[in-house]
C-alpha cells in the first residue's frame, strides 16, 4: 500500500515537471497500475504462504489462529500448567522467512505472548518477563555484535550467546495494511532466550523493547483447537 502511495507521489510530480502528451500520460499511468497490482500481489502472496503452510485441519500449533485454546508444560515460574485462549495473532517477516507471535490471555486475565518459529525446525518459546534494556549487561553493542555477528548480552548474572539479528517487518493481526519495520537481535543459554527489538518511536527515535523467553518442547505443546467456532 505505501508503495502504491509513494509511487504515485512521484508519478504525480513528473507529470507536473515534464510536459508529456494526454496519450503518453495515460499509457504511463496504465504501466504504473499493473506494475502496483503485481508487487502488491506478490506480498498477499507471501503473506498467505507464510500463514498456511499446512493443511488446516491438522491440530498443530503452526495452525492455531484467534479463538484457538493450546496448553503448555513445564513452564517456569508457574505451578501449573498454562491453559491459553489465542486472542491474536501476529506476522513476522524478513525476506522470505517468517515466524509469528500468539497473544494469549490465561483464565485469570493474564497476557501471554508465544513465538513459533518454524523454518528448519520447530521452535515455540513463551515469553516470561519484559524488561528494559537497563536490566541487560551488553559486553560490547548491539551494533558491534550484528557486525561481527559474534557476542553475547548478561540477563541476572547469567550469559546469553548471540543466534541471530536482522531487519523485519511486523504486521498487526496479520494484516498487510498494519505493518512496521524493526531491528531484532536473538541470544540463547540453553532453553532460555533473550531478544531485543528496536522500534522507532513518532519522533524517529529508537525505542527498544526486551523479552526473556523460554523454548517449550514440541512434547510439551497440547492444542484443544486451532480456532474459535464459526471461524476458518
Amino acid at each position: 500500500m505505501y508503495v502504491a502511495i509513494y509511487g504515485i507521489i512521484i508519478f504525480v510530480v513528473i507529470a507536473c515537471i515534464i510536459p508529456m502528451s494526454t496519450g503518453f500520460l495515460a499509457a504511463m499511468g496504465l504501466i504504473f497500475a499493473v506494475v502496483m497490482i503485481i508487487v502488491l500481489a506478490k506480498r498477499n502472496f507471501d503473506l498467505k504462504q507464510s500463514l498456511n503452510k499446512y493443511p488446516e485441519d491438522m491440530r498443530i500449533i503452526q495452525n492455531v489462529k484467534e479463538g484457538g485454546v493450546i496448553r503448555l508444560a513445564n513452564v517456569e515460574g508457574y505451578d501449573t500448567d498454562l491453559d491459553l485462549k489465542v486472542i491474536g495473532r501476529n506476522l513476522y517477516m524478513e525476506g522470505d522467512y517468517s515466524w509469528y507471535e500468539l497473544e494469549c490471555v490465561r483464565n485469570d486475565g493474564e497476557k501471554v505472548w508465544v513465538d513459533v518459529d518454524d523454518d528448519d525446525d520447530l521452535v515455540v518459546s513463551v515469553v516470561l518477563e519484559k524488561f528494559t534494556m537497563g536490566d541487560l549487561n551488553i559486553t560490547t553493542s548491539l551494533k558491534e555484535i550484528d557486525e561481527n555477528e559474534s557476542g553475547s548480552v548478561y540477563y541476572k548474572r547469567k550469559q546469553y550467546r548471540y543466534v541471530d539479528s536482522g531487519d523485519a517487518k511486523f504486521y498487526k493481526r496479520c494484516d498487510d495494511s498494519k505493518v512496521e519495520k524493526l531491528y531484532y537481535w536473538d541470544f540463547r543459554n540453553g532453553n532460555f532466550l533473550v531478544s531485543v527489538e528496536e522500534w522507532k518511536n513518532e519522533e524517529g527515535k529508537p525505542d527498544y523493547a526486551c523479552y526473556y523467553s523460554q523454548i517449550i518442547k514440541p512434547s510439551a505443546i497440547t492444542v484443544y483447537s486451532t480456532h474459535g467456532e464459526g471461524q476458518n
